[in-house]
């Protein structure tokens, strides 16, 4: 129970990061939890607009992970900023019909050409859902 209770709190607080983090005008494309099978735990991913914005997306991250309450509910194996999740965010936002799928959990999911055992997302960014409504 107390283990259900700490997932629900992260994925309150990751909801919380990214709000703060688009306010403040992050290059942030997408925000996801999923399970990494071969490492055994969630990880939630924080993916930049493009390459050449990690490092500034890293900057704004840190910027904020340093505060309350989130130096408390994640830990520092948690959160990762990578570029190289663009790809699987952009299929990511073609796969999602509506906001209402936001913080629902997909299990074992193919799209895009990359396969999801377990994913929550948090955020897309609107340029990833204009591009999947137009389609």
């Amino acid at each position: 129970m107390a283990d259900r209770a700490l997932v629900e709190r992260k994925l309150e607080v990751s909801g919380d990061l990214v709000r703060q983090l688009t306010s403040d005008g992050a290059p942030l494309l997408a925000a996801y939890w999923e399970w990494g099978q071969e490492k055994e735990r969630w990880i939630f991913y924080l993916v930049p607009k493009s390459t050449q914005h990690e490092s500034e997306l890293v900057r704004s991250t840190s910027k904020i992970m340093i505060t309350q309450p989130y130096r408390t509910v994640f830990s520092l194996s948690d959160v990762f900023v990578d570029a190289s999740q663009i790809e699987r965010a952009r299929a990511i936002g073609a796969y999602l019909r509506s906001s209402e799928d936001l913080g629902r959990q997909f299990d074992t999911t193919f799209t895009g050409g990359f396969y999801f055992e377990s994913v929550v997302v948090v955020y897309v960014a609107p340029e990833l859902r204009k591009a999947h409504y137009a389609a």
